[in-house]
């Protein structure tokens, strides 16, 4: 007994010996998770830490970290964790190392750093070759390949320690341009609008440029893909924030916020995102009454009283807020109340509430009184202010207005002649102030009393911006495919017999007597005519005999014409102004009046684009358009049943019309398509009927013409910022 009782404490002691000769002992494994895609493991020694020398396997996807010289002391050698990387952690140890086993659920890579009594280890997914070389992470602990790594028990109990996830800065400073770039939106509390702009590098410091109506920033060298591009319209939201819009511009990347009405921002950054908070500004005049904040965020207090003085309430109250509270002597009364847990400046608004208070507050000082004391008090300084507008003295401020004429100011202040409004109850100056209004330098000069003179400066701001131009290019296209063929005959008989004298049409006659002397006839055309006008080809045959001829002539054309017209008018306005552009020219034509006279008159004949655009939030554009593209043209041209004269006829294309188009895109508004056909046949009565024999006595036409008119309109936005463009 006294032999095994000697060797167990000598295994102790030896034991107790080797831990005493370790470097040190690692008494608690932390896992974290980091940005990119990595995880942190934070192994923690007591004292000595030293890199570990590990391996990789890729099947099955783990990572063997080994210390030499360390002793292992932690509560549990097992972490499982449910995550996208990192599944389990197993530590072990043998006689002089302590093995930290880490499986992944795909094949990755670590790099390990020494922070203080830390060993800190990065495992993430392996990178390509050349990301590799340009990065400066710490250089990777040189592996020694496994062949049998030894298995280590595994407890019941599993555990595992999280610590917050915290970015971690790298000394990467390349932007990756295929990460995900993404803008969301969501409805916050109270009616904000919260904009988060996702995957955008933390580095990367954001211009924010504030305007009127927008809040622009820009990323600058941060290239943006086609397919990241983005357009959201928040208008049903019902918040500050109308549009959203995330694009490029060179190489940058630029995110375009659009507002509607007053509004101010807070920026929060989160990561590798950034939020950005709108939220509505309201403006009270300082005159008004304010209105109650019905939001309490106070320190929680617990009141238990029973038959108690308001006034008491009131006490405890201001000590338990370390607000000042001034209550006016009218404030009597004695209350029973049980409140527990509740914001103080809750308890106090009940307070108030079931005895009829109110308060008005001014920094940390709280006057409360009765609330018909308080509004009779804050009538009487209302009605002191509007004295004090009545009979004060009156300034005078001149406006220079950049972009707006002060035409417009003249609508909306509604001025007479004389610089007062026309409309007093409804307009922005006081009875007492005046207008005046200098369109040689676009300047506004108003007199009036200062709060009139404040809420011009902000009226001024707002609607003194430069407005969106757009660029509106029409394209119409005509084409025209044509066929003619003609086909007809010329057949003529001339014989004199004595006293006759046979042949076509009689031009000339001339006869010396009527009882039976000689003489002449002469003809201009054959017995048959039905050739064609303008023949391209003529065979003739002629036979003479002893007493007149016979002559047949055949004539035959064809012809094809393929034509395209292409007209492009352009023109440039702003937003919600009408342009119009035309090129034409003037067609002279005869005009006879009653009486018989005749004068001559002028019609156009023009090229004109008319269009009025409006830019909507979300970036597209509705268009009020006219198009016209009238031509003169020969009466003998047109459509068959169009009477054939000498006269110039007007060929109209016109298209009015409303459309909704996005910002560069091509829309067809509109299109014609005629189709002319015409088989025509003149012959000889009862010859031309004859089988074979009856061509000769026959004229054929055959016409075919097919027109195709089309109009397409493609609007641009022109940026303010952006150079004009060149054609």
């Amino acid at each position: 007994m006294k032999i095994k009782t000697i060797s167990i404490l000598s295994t102790l002691g030896l034991g107790l010996l080797s831990q005493s000769l370790l470097a040190g002992n690692i008494t608690a494994i932390k896992v974290g998770t980091l940005q990119n895609q990595q995880r942190l493991i934070k192994i923690q020694f007591d004292k000595d830490p030293v890199l570990p020398r590990g391996f990789t396997t890729e099947n099955p996807a783990r990572i063997a970290l080994d210390f030499a010289g360390t002793g292992l002391t932690v509560p549990q050698n097992l972490l499982k964790f449910n995550d996208t990387i990192l599944q389990q952690i197993e530590a072990g140890q043998t006689s002089n190392r302590t093995r930290v086993m880490l499986s992944l659920t795909k094949a990755g890579q670590y790099n390990a750093t020494v922070k203080g009594n830390e060993v800190w280890v990065y495992v993430q997914e392996p990178l390509a070759a050349k990301n590799k070389a340009k990065s400066k992470q710490p250089p990777l602990v040189k592996s020694t390949p496994v062949l049998n790594p030894p298995s280590y028990p595994t407890p019941n109990n599993i555990s595992a320690q999280v610590i917050n996830r915290q970015p971690v800065s790298s000394a990467n400073n390349t932007y990756n341009a295929t990460a995900a770039v993404n803008v969301d939106f969501q409805k916050g509390k109270n009616g904000n609008g919260v904009v988060s702009i996702i995957g955008l590098n933390g580095k990367v410091e954001p211009i924010i440029k504030r305007n009127p109506s927008s809040l622009t920033l820009t990323y600058k060298n941060v290239p943006l893909l086609t397919e990241q591009q983005r357009n959201l319209d928040v208008t049903d939201f019902s918040t500050p924030v109308r549009a959203i819009r995330l694009h490029r511009v060179g190489n940058d990347t630029e995110v375009n916020i659009q507002m509607q009405g007053s509004w101010e921002f807070n920026q929060i950054k989160s990561g590798n995102n950034l939020l950005v908070e709108v939220s509505r500004k309201f403006e009270l005049d300082s005159e008004g009454l304010k209105n109650t904040n019905k939001s309490f965020k106070g320190k929680r207090v617990s009141l238990d009283f029973q038959d108690i003085d308001v006034r008491t309430i009131l006490q405890i109250l201001a000590k338990e807020s370390g607000m000042n509270i001034v209550a006016s002597d009218s404030v009597q009364g004695k209350m029973t109340i049980s409140l527990k847990d509740v914001p103080w400046d809750q308890a106090l608004n009940l307070v108030m509430e079931s005895r009829n208070l109110d308060m008005r507050r001014n920094g940390n000082v709280i006057n409360i009184a009765p609330r018909d004391e308080l509004m009779s008090r804050d009538t009487n300084t209302l009605e002191q202010q509007k004295k004090i507008d009545d009979l004060g003295p009156l300034l005078s401020q001149t406006f220079q207005l950049k972009y707006r004429s002060v035409e417009d100011f003249k609508k909306i202040l509604k001025l007479s002649e004389d610089g007062k409004s026309s409309d007093p109850e409804h307009s922005i100056l006081s009875p007492r102030g005046s207008a005046l209004l200098d369109p040689a330098t676009n300047i506004l000069i108003i007199t009036d009393i200062n709060s009139v003179i404040k809420k011009f400066e902000k009226l001024v701001a707002q609607v003194d911006v430069p407005s969106q131009q757009v660029l509106i290019e029409a394209r119409i296209v005509e084409t025209t495919d044509s066929f003619a063929r003609e086909l007809g005959t010329k057949f003529g008989y001339n014989r004199h017999t004595g006293r006759n004298i046979i042949g076509g049409h009689l031009t000339e006659n001339s006869w010396s007597s009527l009882g039976g002397g000689t003489g002449t006839a002469k003809f201009d055309s054959p017995n048959i005519n039905l050739g064609v006008t303008n023949p391209t080809s003529i065979v003739s045959w002629v036979h003479n005999f002893a007493s007149g001829a016979l002559f047949l002539e055949l004539s035959a054309s064809q012809s094809a014409g393929k034509t395209k017209i292409i007209s492009s008018p352009r023109v440039l306005t702003q937003d919600r102004k009408e342009a119009k552009i035309e090129s034409g020219y003037e067609v002279p034509y005869l005009e006879a009046s009653s009486s018989g006279a005749t004068s001559t008159s002028f019609k156009d004949a023009v090229l004109g684009l008319k269009v009025t655009p409006q830019i909507t939030p979300d970036g597209n554009i509705i268009m009020t358009l006219e198009v016209q593209n009238d031509r003169p043209i020969a009466c003998s041209n047109v459509a068959a049943d169009i009477v054939r004269t000498s006269d110039i006829c007007m060929q109209k294309r016109t298209v009015n019309t409303q459309t909704m188009i996005e910002n560069g895109g091509t829309l067809i508004i509109g299109g014609i398509y005629n189709e002319n056909n015409e088989n025509g046949i003149d012959k000889v009565p009862l010859l031309g009927d004859i089988p074979g024999i009856g061509n000769l006595f026959k004229h054929r036409k055959n016409t075919q013409q097919r027109n195709e008119v089309l109009v397409f309109i493609t609007p641009r936005i022109v940026e303010s910022t952006n150079t004009p463009l060149k054609y």
